[in-house]
């Protein structure tokens, strides 16, 4: 019983990691720069998709470095949150598998996480159901 509420503590930590990742990469510009030449003068551009369309947006050279590294920064969190998700994954099957708790109860506990909620009053919560 122990062991099962440790890998629920560690469902936890990985559940409120993940929110803070997602959060941290919802607050960063997205897409990439492009340098333009245009009659002469270098133009920079953040550019980005939505949907089939590409979007762009001038950068001034006063503010080109900060979106360079708010961009560099988006990508790192979007690489760590690839492993979360694999962590995630991997807790939520020990943790189902182990009884204490369903995926449903693992989604909501995303949930909470993602509105800023206590995930640890949520989980005694399913815990004593």
């Amino acid at each position: 019983m122990k062991k099962d509420l440790r890998e629920v503590e560690a469902l936890v930590q990985i559940v409120d990691e993940y929110a803070q990742v997602q959060k941290n990469i919802a607050n960063l510009p997205c897409g990439y720069i492009s340098v333009k030449q245009i009659s002469g003068h270098t133009y920079c551009y953040r550019q980005w998709r939505e949907g089939k369309k590409i979007i762009s947006q001038y950068v001034p050279d006063a503010l080109l470095s900060s979106v360079k590294r708010k961009i560099a920064v988006r990508k790192e969190n979007e690489a760590l949150l690839k492993v979360i998700k694999k962590d995630l994954k991997k807790a939520t099957r020990k943790v189902v598998k182990s009884g204490l708790l369903t995926e449903e109860d693992v989604i909501a506990l995303l949930d909470v996480a993602m509105q800023d909620g206590d995930v640890n009053a949520e989980v005694e919560k399913r815990l004593a159901k």
